[in-house]
């Protein structure tokens, strides 16, 4: 709901691409700043409870934006204020979860686990979340946040609930004292950039999640102007998108194995450059739920065998740590996006980051897709590879 709540409630408080680009930069700052650090402790401590503060905390956070908007007491650096907060818990919550899944999980069923936690998790905050929470926008501008703030603290006691298996358990208990904090932090940078396969994935994920973010920071501008969608109608676009990832995240590890782990992840990658193209040259609302339909197809189904690959690869003592340096360098350059693809957006017009993005993602494809293929392909066969264990 906040996902389709949040840009509608940017939008009310500022019409500068730049501000408005702003707020996506501060939700996601964190993983640029946050994520190495906070990789060596989720190697420390006990990855559940971890992942249960981090949401109480999203749920106190939340329902402050729900009461200053509801009061209009909420000015857009507040709300990027405490974005940044959210995003803070954001990287806890996703890297333990990550770290947490093959703890609980067999090793033959990780594609599928991530493939149907991703589809439920689609389905739940897109196809159902993005629509209600343009409704509810529209009904009561906190009333999104408010609900949200709400589902984290149910989310905190649900994580809570989870049992873990005795032999994982067994396992986390015997690894070795850990080392000084730098130390451990440098031995996941070393394990990654030695790692050519992990390397090169990291890298053309952070080019990927950086171009695509040129457009996505202005998106709900882009739709207001060029495409004539807001309010409620920006929710039910939204959802329409939706469903490209929904498919992913159900067929991703069948989309795997017909094409194969090293095709499925170059034709993704593809995806994301192109439909940059569709938002440049067809700024209509069929065009682009089409074309989002497809990156959200393509980007599902590269989490699911990227995921998959990195909880098998990675060793299970260094997978907080080496998870944290990929998220670094994949993740933390969105919030370096948003920035760039404000400032083209207010230099130029709403269409031009969309073109940038494009043209900058099929470039890099074409560098580096060819080091990616090879590296994957000389990966061993998953069923030769035993999924690491994870660490409390």
């Amino acid at each position: 709901m906040v996902h389709a709540a949040a840009p509608l409630l940017t939008l009310s408080l500022t019409s500068d691409e730049r501000l408005i680009a702003g707020v996506s930069f501060c939700s996601m700052i964190p993983w640029l700043v946050l994520s190495l650090p906070a990789g060596v402790y989720i190697d420390r401590f006990d990855r559940r409870k971890m992942m249960v503060v981090a949401n109480i905390i999203r749920a106190a956070l939340f329902a402050l934006i729900a009461f200053s908007a509801a009061t209009g007491s909420l000015s857009i650096w507040i709300f990027m204020a405490i974005l940044i907060g959210v995003g803070c818990c954001e990287v806890i919550f996703d890297m333990s979860a990550q770290a947490f899944l093959p703890q609980i999980v067999p090793d033959h069923l990780l594609e599928k686990a991530n493939g149907r936690l991703s589809s439920l998790e689609l389905i739940t905050n897109t196809f159902i979340g993005l629509p209600l929470g343009a409704w509810a926008f529209v009904v009561a501008v906190g009333v999104p946040f408010g609900v949200d703030a709400a589902s984290f603290a149910l989310a905190a006691v649900l994580v809570a609930s989870i049992r873990i298996p005795s032999s994982a358990v067994a396992e986390s208990e015997s690894l070795e004292q850990r080392k000084s904090f730098k130390a451990d932090l440098v031995e996941g940078l070393r394990w990654l950039w030695s790692n050519k396969l992990i390397r090169t994935l990291a890298i053309m994920l952070g080019i990927a999640n950086m171009t695509a973010m040129f457009g996505d920071a202005i998106f709900v501008k882009y739709a207001a102007e060029e495409l004539g969608v807001t309010g409620r109608a920006y929710g039910f676009l939204l959802a329409l998108t939706a469903i490209g990832s929904i498919l992913g995240g159900l067929l991703g590890d069948k989309i795997s194995k017909r094409l194969g782990i090293a095709q499925s992840i170059v034709y993704s990658y593809f995806v994301f450059g192109f439909v940059g193209i569709i938002y440049f040259f067809m700024p209509y609302v069929w065009a682009v739920a089409i074309a989002a339909s497809l990156m959200g197809l393509a980007g599902t189904t590269w989490n699911v065998v990227t995921v998959s690959l990195r909880q098998r690869v990675i060793p299970a003592e260094l997978f907080g740590r080496v998870n944290s340096v990929y998220r670094f360098i994949g993740t933390g350059s969105i919030g370096i996006g948003a920035l760039i693809g404000g400032q083209i957006a207010y230099s130029t017009n709403l269409r031009m980051p969309f073109l940038a993005a494009a043209v900058l993602g099929l470039l890099a494809l074409a560098v580096g897709g060819p080091t990616l293929f090879t590296e994957v392909r000389n990966y061993i066969a998953p069923d030769a590879t035993p999924a690491p264990p994870s660490i409390t």
